[in-house]
């Protein structure tokens, strides 16, 4: 059986060139060990599940990383060897093009269920100040 990945993602949205200034949350602590039809709040002794993040662009994590990316991970957002499987990320973002993040959830039995979630660009409004 499948399970569930749910990404709640706040801000969904940045100015465009941000600069890494607004910290983004990805929440997917509402991810289940099984796949419903109605989201119900996951068991918490339906067994354990393990997540597996991905970024469209350049990431780059901790301070060794180039200076030039589109994604920033915050260090407690990554393991040691730079695995990006908490439940919670919060990352910054340059804002110069969307980023794509994916959660691929695997629940105790093997099943694996892949879902994504976009970080948008806002554009600066008429007198050029942004609207967020």
């Amino acid at each position: 059986m499948a399970p569930a990945a749910v990404i709640n993602a706040t801000p969904s949205s940045v100015c465009y060139g941000d600069a890494f200034r607004t910290q983004i949350h990805l929440d997917s602590r509402g991810s289940s060990p099984e796949l419903t039809l109605v989201y119900t709040r996951p068991d918490p002794d339906a067994g354990e599940l393990r997540f597996d993040w991905s970024f469209s662009g350049a990431v780059c994590k901790g301070t060794n990383d180039p200076p030039v990316c589109n994604v920033k991970i915050d260090d407690g957002s990554h393991d040691a060897l730079g695995q990006i499987n908490n439940a919670d990320v919060l990352f910054t973002m340059a804002g110069d093009r969307p980023v794509d993040a994916t959660l691929k959830v695997t629940n105790a039995a093997g099943g694996v269920t892949i879902a994504r979630v976009t970080i948008s660009i806002t554009p600066a409004g008429d007198a050029g100040a942004c609207p967020l």
